[in-house]
């Protein structure tokens, strides 16, 4: 089933849909008080068996107890709580065994992402947007990633025509570090591809009584009225199917965007978008999305490979010291065009760079590749 709407009136969760990598950046005095061994022990034993129930990267493999190879992590995670003597070295020894279930969108902190939400904390970053005129046919546009002051300082550099990037024969989309951050922020860039349509398969909630709650817990504390009355309507979904799945908007499978001529702000004759192994979570849903665009090309490494399982809630862990981050809502691709821990391949390899200047050689490499294969 298709549904189109325009990216104007779309509403995704935004909340805690965040990048892990994003959230894990985050550190604090707090991460060196006192932890006690048996403490993160106990937080270990409930962080596995709260997983196993309700996290929908889990739950969609069926998984009864961990694969083998994941329970020996987890219990040398176990065997390691004895040297534990801060709360960073519980969360230090635990992510192997997260990480072996999957690279991103999983963890442990002990700060609340919830707390950092009512205090206006979330997403805020000192990323900037940086563009140049490259030459007369080219203009860049590095995009270090999509938390929510992108959308508005892209905002501005659109309206300022900054450095050509309306007119410009080529453009090239610098995603690489781009850690990801909410959809939204990406939308704008679709206007600057021309006229085109883009699908996406809807994710699709795990209605464990545990997420319905992590749910309303979001509700309670979210101050838009209009996505109070959107996650209403998901818990109600959520409550009519309990330990199954429901889509996160609608009955939709896949989705259609439009971007119509009307909307339309930029007609580049070709584009590239340039991605690395640090691309991840909502960098990842851009690239997957402008790949479909005929006049892009990506160029540089498979994305990170964090995009499958998503939408992050948090629990609290018995010893009141860390929170449980895990995934709640899951898309069911098509077989083979699974991301996570695989990540999203371009168009044209690039080797991985030995060095910054290498790095930076990209940047040429695609401008090249664009004023003379193009021309």
């Amino acid at each position: 089933m298709f549904k189109c709407y325009s990216f104007i009136v779309k509403i995704f969760l935004v909340i805690f849909t965040s990048s892990f990598m994003l959230i894990q950046t985050a550190y604090t005095a707090n991460n060196l008080e006192p932890m006690t061994s048996v403490e993160c022990f106990h937080d270990i034993n409930f962080a596995s068996d709260f997983l196993l129930e309700n996290d929908a990267g889990i739950k969609v493999k069926n998984w009864i107890n961990y694969p083998e190879y994941i329970q020996l992590f987890l219990d040398i995670s176990k065997k390691e709580t004895i040297k534990v003597k801060t709360i960073q070295d519980c969360i230090n020894i635990t992510k192997p065994f997260l990480k072996a279930i999957r690279k991103g969108h999983i963890g442990l902190q002990n700060e609340s992402i919830a707390n950092s939400f009512e205090k206006n904390e979330i997403f805020q970053s000192d990323n900037f947007v940086v563009t140049k005129k490259l030459s007369s046919l080219t203009s860049y546009i590095l995009i270090p990633s999509f938390v929510p002051s992108i959308e508005d300082q892209l905002g501005e550099i659109i309206k300022n025509n900054q450095d050509n990037i309306l007119n410009a024969k080529y453009l090239i989309l610098d995603l690489r570090k781009n850690i990801g951050g909410q959809d939204d922020s990406a939308k704008v860039l679709f206007k600057l591809l021309g006229e085109e349509e883009y699908w996406t398969e809807m994710p699709q909630i795990y209605t464990s009584n545990a997420n319905i709650q992590a749910y309303k817990n979001i509700e309670r504390i979210i101050p838009n009225i209009k996505t109070k009355e959107y996650l209403a309507e998901i818990i109600k979904k959520m409550e009519s199917k309990k330990n199954g799945w429901v889509y996160i908007d609608g009955d939709a499978s896949l989705i259609v965007e439009k971007i119509n001529k009307r909307d339309v702000l930029a007609n580049p004759k070709k584009v590239v978008v340039l991605t690395d192994e640090s691309t991840a979570s909502s960098g990842e849903e851009f690239i997957k999305s402008v790949k479909q665009n005929p006049r892009v090309v990506t160029m540089g490494r498979n994305t990170y490979g964090a995009l499958d399982a998503s939408n992050l809630r948090e629990v609290q862990t018995p010893s009141k010291k860390l929170y449980l981050l895990y995934a709640t809502t899951y898309v069911h691709r098509r077989p083979g065009q699974e991301i996570d821990n695989i990540g999203i391949p371009p168009n044209i390899q690039l080797p991985k760079p030995v060095d910054q200047p290498t790095y930076e050689n990209e940047v040429k490499i695609a401008q090249n590749y664009l004023e003379k294969e193009n021309y």
